[in-house]
């Protein structure tokens, strides 16, 4: 299977044309899409859909990062919001760098992965994704904990949709993993790191091509 750079050069190249047709409208004196216009993203993108959520794992017996893919579903709701339905702790438990966490959070109930979107782009749509932590509520030694994921967002998260094909392709990167609120220690951190990019992609495309 591909790595999972290779989607996210696509997704950039996107992202780019995007961006730069925004910045174009600024220097127009025009600052964005107007209310009709973002109205009408917002339609052509909202309703449910099904398709793959795409991660980076590490082989013991491979220095390269791959690819794993879970089946997930998604939908676009009033106010411009996406909700990943039961977004799988999956995506980075192997990246908790504390055994009685990772424990824990294996254990947990999925949670909905929330995001706010940003149009720029009416055709294709394209929009920036601005993510709400995750909180999982856990139980560490019988007592009652809650776990955050948090992501990186401005030009990290963004995201299209294609009106003719209506494929979605959408980027968003986990940062830190907290515990009880505390944004002391990063459990997503090795020893010595500074910062950690974690990137998922998600779209209903036909990933055999």
């Amino acid at each position: 299977m591909k790595h999972l750079k290779n989607y996210l050069f696509a997704l950039g190249c996107l992202a780019a044309v995007g961006l730069t047709s925004c910045l174009n409208d600024a220097n127009d004196e025009n600052t964005g899409l107007s209310r009709q216009e973002i109205s009408e993203c917002f339609n052509t993108i909202k309703g449910n859909y099904t398709g793959k959520l795409l991660f980076e794992i590490q082989d013991p017996n491979d220095l390269n990062n791959h690819v794993d893919t879970l089946d997930i579903t998604w939908s676009v709701t009033a106010d411009t919001l996406i909700v990943i339905n039961q977004f799988p702790q999956a995506t980075f438990l192997e990246q908790v760098q504390d055994s009685t966490l990772k424990a824990a959070l294996a254990k947990a109930t999925p949670e909905p992965l929330k995001a706010n979107l940003g149009f720029y782009n009416t055709n294709p749509v394209a929009f920036m994704i601005y993510p709400i932590a995750v909180n999982y509520d856990i139980m560490i030694e019988d007592v009652a904990h809650k776990a955050t994921l948090a992501f990186w967002y401005n030009n990290y998260s963004f995201g299209s949709f294609d009106w003719t094909s209506r494929v979605f392709r959408m980027q968003m990167i986990m940062s830190a993993l907290y515990l009880d609120e505390s944004i002391n220690r990063n459990y997503l951190l090795k020893s010595g790191s500074s910062s950690v990019s974690l990137p998922l992609v998600i779209t209903n495309a036909d990933l055999s091509k």
